[in-house]
């Protein structure tokens, strides 16, 4: 993959096989290895980081043979966080490529989880990569005070939305600006 061809504020940062060796996490990825030949095409995708993201922890693209991580992972203190969504991202490829189909977060991407070492978690819990921390628009119900957080400005009028839990009678909303 050429640096022309990746998107705008992406960047590629080595192989699958390189990022492995250097996190030291070559021996996780080869509990696989009985996937051949997936394991191996697993290896030599093209590992970006990708600086516009702000709440995507990662992204696999496995019929491009590319995994996308946020460039925040990438900061000092966050290992346990990079390791993580780097070991989930080779598992969608590696279940993809062994199935030849997308697994999306189904049974046998659950199943290559295992295989890895982790607990198949579908949505992460990085207090840095929530919507709440990168809120640029926040929505409060005037009835109960909940928040809604966006990361861009909702393509709906404030005016024609309510709240959830209130109702389009108490749920009104107003916008506030986020700290």
């Amino acid at each position: 993959m050429s640096a022309e061809t990746l998107a705008k504020g992406h960047s590629r940062i080595g192989t699958v096989r390189e990022i492995a060796e250097r996190w030291g996490l070559s021996s996780r990825l080869a509990r696989a290895a009985e996937f051949e030949p997936a394991f191996r095409e697993m290896l030599d995708c093209a590992v970006v980081i990708s600086r516009r993201a702000r709440t995507l922890a990662g992204a696999a693209y496995a019929a491009e043979r590319r995994i996308v991580l946020n460039a925040r992972l990438l900061e000092q203190g966050r290992e346990k966080d990079r390791d993580a969504t780097f070991i989930h991202e080779c598992a969608h490829v590696l279940a993809d490529l062994a199935h030849n189909r997308s697994c999306r977060h189904g049974a046998r991407w659950r199943e290559m989880m295992r295989l890895l070492g982790e607990v198949p978690n579908v949505r992460h819990r990085i207090p840095y990569l929530s919507r709440e921390a990168n809120a640029k628009f926040i929505w409060r119900c005037l009835g109960c005070a909940r928040a809604y957080h966006y990361v861009r400005r909702p393509r709906r009028k404030i005016a024609d939305c309510y709240c959830a839990e209130c109702g389009p009678s108490r749920g009104r909303l107003r916008e506030e600006t986020p700290e």
